[in-house]
């Protein structure tokens, strides 16, 4: 099956299978993520919402499938090719270093070199302009943070969470992919959480989200994506169902086509 028409999804996965051994984790799952919204994914622990994700960014290899990208079919092997074409992943774990600065943390692996004779001879970091840059992005996306330099094992859950998707938007992202972000977090810090993941679609990112808690889906999700057994169940807009059928999706109490 060929991309989108007219670039109507940003991404697309079609026919995607994995197996470990004799388990096929992911059957043939087709996904579409519109340009600008947020698509959330569903289902029960191990009907293979993580393994596709990770699958799509090359996190993991694919026994089958193909991605399309605006369209067009692209090579994803690597995590770090899927960063290069335009794909950010935020895991549960948020891979923040404990024991590094806000700022170090977020232009980790992207650091600024100054633009003068140590820049060019030992590399020396412009520690000016990488933290203009994050306070100018944490005042963009109404990110609370002033004390930037503290270690990031010092932050709460809330705020480790926002620095983590917030360097979606610093890398100039077009789409990211988020893991639960609201676990093991508390209510007011998920609060938090969910208002940067709108912020992000509203800085012109698609979002696919990964969440068990249904009512972020039907509070801040455009679509919502079923999977069930390693298969998509269903797809729907969230404007056209309620908690109790995307619980009877999830488990199959009702039956639904991929449409």
């Amino acid at each position: 099956m060929g991309g989108s028409a007219e670039g109507q999804y940003v991404l697309e996965a079609r026919g995607v299978t994995k197996r470990f051994g004799g388990i096929t984790a992911l059957d043939s799952v087709d996904l579409e993520l519109r340009e600008g919204e947020v698509l959330a994914l569903v289902g029960d622990n191990g009907a293979g919402k993580s393994t596709l994700v990770k699958t799509i960014t090359g996190a993991l290899s694919r026994d089958a499938g193909q991605i399309f990208f605006d369209g067009r079919p692209v090579q994803i092997e690597t995590p770090s090719e899927a960063r290069n074409i335009g794909i950010e992943t935020v895991y549960q774990d948020l891979a923040l270093v404990n024991e590094l600065s806000i700022t170090k943390n977020i232009f980790l692996g992207r650091e600024i070199i100054r633009d003068n004779i140590l820049g060019r001879l030992v590399g020396a970091l412009d520690f000016k302009k990488m933290e203009a840059s994050v306070r100018d992005l944490f005042s963009r996306l109404d990110i609370r943070i002033s004390d930037i330099y503290r270690e990031a094992q010092s932050f709460s859950g809330g705020q480790r969470q926002a620095v983590a998707l917030s360097k979606t938007v610093m890398f100039g992202k077009r789409v990211a992919m988020l893991d639960e972000p609201t676990a093991a977090l508390g209510v007011r810090e998920s609060k938090m959480a969910m208002d940067l993941v709108t912020s992000l679609k509203d800085h012109g990112l698609s979002v696919i989200m990964i969440t068990h808690n249904m009512q972020h889906v039907l509070n801040h999700c455009d679509r919502v994506m079923v999977m069930r057994l390693g298969k998509r169940a269903a797809v729907r807009d969230v404007s056209d169902v309620d908690g109790d059928t995307l619980v009877g999706l999830i488990t199959g109490a009702i039956a639904a086509g991929s449409g």
